[in-house]
């Protein structure tokens, strides 16, 4: 299928395939890109990047949102499985692996979290979607467990994969594992 003209596309497409081609850029090349080099990979000028997201920080805060929301919707969704600690595993299991292999590091998230509200909004519902998850299998854990233990996984994946590309969902299961009852 082929992709349409720039020129043909709406806004809200424009800004959608800005988005998905810096998300990818990003994931290969890490945040570094310069401008010029993400407009020559969309197929524009720089000037159109600024028209439809803005500058190259609107356009890690964008993707920092989309991230927080998919988080979001991760921990909503284990929140309605049927079996508590079954959904805090898979979804820790599959947070870690993401953030193994994002280039999105969580220092771009702690940035753009401290420069723009919208961000910092996005990612404390993140946040408040993992604790809820957390306490909602609170039966099976210690009771000096948080949902903060889980977030020190997050912040760790992307070392640990790098170190092993499994690193990730050890370092995960390992702190399960010590945040259960025994």
């Amino acid at each position: 299928m082929a992709i349409p003209p720039w020129a043909d596309l709406t806004v809200d497409e424009k800004r959608t395939r800005t988005l998905a081609v810096a998300d990818d850029l990003f994931a290969r090349e890490g945040l570094d890109v310069a401008m010029p080099v993400l407009a020559a990979a969309i197929g524009v000028g720089v000037g159109s990047i600024y028209r439809q997201v803005g500058a190259k920080e609107d356009v890690i805060d964008a993707l920092v949102i989309t991230r927080a929301h998919a988080l979001v919707e991760r921990f909503s969704a284990a929140l309605e499985e049927a079996d508590a600690w079954a959904a805090l595993e898979r979804a820790t299991y599959t947070t870690a692996q993401d953030g193994a292999t994002d280039f999105l590091s969580q220092t771009a998230w702690d940035d753009a979290a401290s420069r723009r509200p919208a961000v910092a909004e996005a990612r404390q519902a993140a946040t408040d979607a993992l604790e809820a998850l957390v306490e909602r299998a609170r039966p099976w854990l210690r009771d000096d467990a948080t949902h903060e233990d889980l977030r020190l996984v997050f912040k760790s994946t992307r070392e640990a994969g790098q170190l092993d590309p499994e690193g990730a969902r050890r370092l995960a299961e390992l702190v399960l594992r010590g945040m259960r009852r025994t």
